[in-house]
């Protein structure tokens, strides 16, 4: 479900510890949210390696160990901080981050430009 404007993209209730959640952005991309050691951080749903979705099943973007973010085509591996790639046919390439922000309530909203 695409998300007005201004609206929230989730509750950090919405992430565990370490968990990810698949978003849309307002203007209709596809992005997640990843929850590592409390810190979160979003991206765009796209592998920089062939461009094409991260998860194969529905908010499944991290690795068994809950600590990396991966790619269910092949594998690659990227950092949760930033979406650089340390694994895979991508190696050195990143994610494209979405600046969010967290209110005083908890609610993640898009950063403000």
């Amino acid at each position: 479900m695409r998300q007005p404007p201004g609206a929230p993209l989730a509750h950090l209730d919405q992430l565990a510890d370490t968990a990810a959640l698949g978003v849309t952005l307002p203007d209709g991309r596809a992005a997640f949210l990843v929850r590592v050691h409390g810190r979160v951080s979003a991206f765009e749903n796209r592998c920089s390696h062939r461009g094409v979705p991260l998860e194969a099943e529905p908010h499944r973007f991290l690795e068994a160990g809950g600590e990396l973010i991966q790619c269910a085509m092949h594998g690659a591996l990227f950092l949760p901080e930033s979406g650089e790639c340390v694994f895979g046919p991508c190696q050195g390439r990143r994610l494209v981050a979405i600046p969010i922000s967290v209110d005083a309530e908890g609610q993640v909203h898009l950063a403000m430009e």
